[in-house]
Formats: C-alpha cells, structure tokens, sequence
C-alpha cells in the first residue's frame, strides 16, 4: 500500500502543471419534428432534423497557457437526427472543425467555422437563420462555412464592440484567387442595442468575383416586444443583382417566445423574380435543455423566381411541429 501511494504521489508531481488548468465539453443537440411540406401543389409530411437547431454533437476545449493566454479548438459533428448520417456527405466533423489562441489581443482560429456574414444574418433574425422561418431561406448566405480559413476576432474588452476578419484560401495550385473567399463583421452590442454591419466575398473556380455582398442588421428590445431588421445587397460583375430585406419582432409569451417575421428578395436584374416569406413560430420551453415549438411559413416567387420550389412562379408552405434537446 504504501509503494502504491508513493507512486501516486510521484504521478500527480510530474504531471504537468497545464493539465490541471484544461478543460474539455461534449455538448449536443437532438431537434427532430414532424412537417407538412406543400411545395407547388405537391404535399409530402416527413419526419425532419434541425428545424430550430441543427443536431449535432461536439467537443470544445480550452487550455490556459498563462499570462492572459489559451490554446482552444472545437469539433463538431452535425447529424440529420432523423436518418442518424452526417450532414455532410464525406464529412463527419464538417459542421466545425478549429483550433486557435485567444488572448487580451483578441483570438486566431484556423480551420472551418461559420463565416462572420452568416453569423451576423443568424444574429438579427428572430428565428435565428434556422428552420422554416429563417431569412436564409432567401437571403444570400455565401455558403454558412469557410474552408481552410484563418479568423481573427476582436477581444471582449472593447466596450461592446466586437469585429471578425476571416480569409478563406481556395487551395487551388496556380490560381491564388480561385474558390477565395473574405468574410468580415462589426459591430457594438450594450444593453438591449445590437447593431452590426457585415461584408462577404466569394470567387468560384476560375477566380472570377462569384458573389459580393454586403449587410446592415440590427435588433433592439422595446421590453415586451424585440424588434429585428436586415438589409442586404448582393452583386457580381454581370449576373446577379438582389437586395434582400428582413423586418421581424419576438415577443416571451406563456413561458416561451412567439416569433414572425417578413423577409423580400428583390431582383434588380430579372423582371418577376423577386420572393417574398412570412413566418410566424411559437418556442415553448419545458425546462433549461428542453422546449417544443410549432413554426409555419409561406414563400412565394415571382413568376420566373423559383427559390425553394421546384417550379418557377412556386409557393412553398412549410408547418413543423418539434422538440427540442440540449446537451
């Protein structure tokens, strides 16, 4: 017994110090709901993940390195609850995947990870860019994630302001500009007050400008009442054109939160291809991990616009009745 206490004694002296300063978290979700889907005439009822938040399950971790400074990463896995595979398809931690330092300076991620223009939409939309009321259902998201991308991020001390600059390289040997992409917010955030302008580059395979676009969004809580609004331009050098608006409010109610919101894409191109979307969405909750919801939404397209229908002139109906599980 008493060479057994040494050795641990002995054990616990050569461990590194760090390793009682780390600290790792497997989190998750499980969404799943049943949803009546009308798309043109047609109607089909399914069984759907993430239609408030995608599923997923993740590890996040941070190391204090002393002096104000922490090494942190993030693996994140997002699952199509329903079926049990992957989101997306060859990837199984696709959803993020980083690693990074973050300090009094502010923090440097690399790898994938949301990209700053979609995350400053998800910001100030009342359904939080996700199920089917979320604005990106029209709004030019520029694709949510970033490969192979170095972010920096502003640090907390600001006094309410806050700032990420994210460049994506395309990899592709011989043509530096192909596939690139820059993305960037900032903002100010006190009290009920968060106000945020973001911009997003994109080129495609040949290096040529894909899509520019460039947001200005804003929520403000009135006290019973949360008011949201969006307003976003989108262009290339020839074939796109559109400007994308959101005007939404969310209000607690019963021991959750009712939420609508009216979202317009304008096509400045296209005679007859603009869309518009109307969502309303009520968000129960039953404990701190759990809640149900019931969201419903109706798109509809100008006669030659076809976003989220399969024909063109299309409405899309959307009601999905859900639970809800953290982790």
């Amino acid at each position: 017994m008493k060479h057994a206490i040494s050795a641990l004694w002995i054990l616990a002296f050569l461990a590194p110090p760090a390793l009682a300063q780390s600290s790792i978290t497997i989190y998750g979700v499980v969404d799943l709901g049943i949803v009546a889907d009308r798309d043109s005439g047609q109607h089909i009822t399914r069984v759907d993940s993430g239609n408030q938040t995608a599923s997923r399950l993740g590890f996040t971790g941070e190391q204090d390195l002393g002096g104000g400074l922490k090494a942190n990463f993030m693996i994140e896995s997002q699952i199509e609850a329903d079926t049990g595979s992957s989101s997306f398809a060859g990837r199984p931690f696709g959803s993020q995947t980083w690693v990074g330092l973050s300090g009094r300076l502010g923090s440097i991620k690399v790898g994938r990870m949301f990209t700053p223009y979609f995350g400053a939409i998800a910001t100030n939309d009342p359904f939080d860019a996700k199920g089917p009321g979320e604005s990106t259902r029209l709004f030019q998201d520029s694709g949510v994630r970033m490969d192979n991308t170095v972010k920096y991020s502003l640090p907390s001390s600001l006094g309410g302001f806050y700032g990420d600059l994210a460049y994506g390289a395309g990899e592709v040997s011989g043509n530096a500009a192909a596939l690139r992409q820059i993305s960037m917010d900032a903002g100010f955030r006190e009290g009920p007050l968060n106000v945020q302008l973001a911009y997003h580059n994109t080129n495609d395979a040949n290096g040529v400008l894909a899509v520019r676009s460039a947001m200005v969004g804003a929520n403000y809580d009135f006290g019973p009442v949360r008011g949201w609004m969006v307003m976003a331009t989108n262009h290339n050098d020839s074939t796109l054109n559109t400007r994308d608006n959101l005007i939404g409010i969310s209000v607690p109610l019963h021991g959750g939160t009712l939420a609508a919101d009216y979202v317009r894409k304008s096509d400045r191109l296209l005679n007859n291809a603009d869309a518009t979307q109307v969502a309303v969405g009520y968000y129960h909750t039953m404990s701190k991990r759990t809640n149900v919801y019931l969201v419903g939404s109706r798109l509809r397209n100008g006669s030659v616009a076809r976003y989220q229908t399969t024909l063109p002139g299309g409405t899309r109906q959307l009601l999905s009745l859900g639970i809800r599980h953290q982790f």
